[in-house]
């Protein structure tokens, strides 16, 4: 279970977070439900309401846009804490890229996987599987980015995985991870080669039912996993000496942030690809609002997280509505997070210098 009792949070303040979260994040839901130009079927008429547009299309997209939101700044939460470094996020230590070049072969060779299944030359039991779209390739390339990122950390820096180091090599990953991507998309088969853009930024868009459940069941195991670590994460936020004196155990600590923070990224890839600065921002309003406790911010961040990017289709929405363009969401977030990056580092400057 949870424990609360260290520290000023208590269960009435821990279960209001929960109430103002789900109460924000439904109405906001609700609202971004209204907003869509989801085209209507040719039948329909004029006055007549869409509410199969509304339960087909824009109920998964805006699912998609709430679970994508809060799995990355969950994840943000995860590795500032591993980190101890407020400008971590998923973009920038590799795990979204790692996970998206995994999807990208899923992409390019899946007809050839999906030919075998039809002629009987894998077993049958793995067909279920690949009806499950892109979250399994997700999850194993975000699986495989951090696995690499560990051993390469664990060599040079030892078995305490020091942070500076976990982070320069998450850097070095992410950048070759980049260009795997536009290797991939060049040597692709024209008509089989994906929009490399939709990889590199990030989009949502509806999908099915079943790829959403699945997606949103390996969030929520993840993140309940998070939850009962987050008395450990504040233990761990000290310096090692400290956190190894009060009997925790860092490097089975932060293998553990790591692989959960990776799992989660991936659910949000198979959904939206790389969408960058979620787990940056939502992660560090949430602490100048509740604070830095990581039993909180574990359940206020991904609830902003949601809303955040809920809004953010939003504004893609309204802006297809003016614009005969869809401008990716990922360009949103980016224009967002860059300059919240920014003030952050200067901020992050100034405090070292003081």
């Amino acid at each position: 279970m949870i424990q609360l009792a260290a520290g000023r949070l208590t269960w009435p303040t821990y279960l209001r977070y929960w109430a103002v979260g789900l109460g924000a994040t439904g109405l906001v839901m609700a609202i971004c439900l209204m907003i869509g130009v989801d085209p209507l079927h040719p039948e329909r008429t004029a006055f007549a309401w869409p509410a199969q547009s509304v339960l087909e299309l824009r109920l998964t997209r805006v699912g998609s846009a709430a679970l994508v939101g809060a799995a990355l700044a969950a994840s943000g939460v995860l590795l500032q804490a591993l980190l101890r470094n407020p400008l971590a996020e998923p973009y920038v230590l590799g795990i979204s890229t790692g996970s998206s070049v995994a999807v990208l072969v899923w992409v390019l060779f899946g007809m050839s996987v999906f030919g075998a299944v039809e002629h009987g030359h894998i077993p049958a039991w793995l067909e279920s599987v690949f009806a499950y779209g892109e979250v399994l390739p997700a999850v194993i390339g975000a699986l495989l980015a951090s696995v690499a990122v560990f051993t390469i950390a664990g060599v040079t820096s030892g078995a305490t995985l020091e942070p500076l180091t976990l982070l320069l090599v998450g850097v070095v990953i992410s950048a070759f991870n980049g260009a795997l991507i536009v290797l991939l998309n060049s040597i692709a088969p024209h008509g089989n080669r994906p929009d490399i853009i939709n990889f590199l930024i990030g989009y949502i868009d509806s999908i099915s039912p079943t790829t959403l459940l699945v997606a949103g069941g390996v969030f929520v195991a993840s993140w309940v996993a998070g939850l009962l670590a987050a008395p450990s994460l504040n233990i761990a936020a000290l310096s090692d000496t400290e956190a190894t004196s009060l009997g925790l155990r860092l490097a089975r600590m932060r293998t553990l942030c790591f692989v959960l923070a990776s799992i989660m990224t991936a659910s949000a890839i198979a959904l939206a690809r790389s969408i960058a600065f979620v787990g940056l921002i939502c992660p560090h309003i949430c602490r100048v609002l509740f604070g830095s406790d990581h039993r909180q911010l574990l359940v206020t961040a991904p609830f902003c997280g949601a809303i955040f990017l809920m809004l953010a289709d939003a504004l893609v929405q309204i802006l297809r509505g003016i614009f005969p363009v869809t401008v990716p969401v990922g360009v949103i977030t980016a224009l967002a997070g860059g300059p919240f990056f920014l003030i952050l580092l200067m901020q992050r400057r100034t405090t070292l210098h003081d």
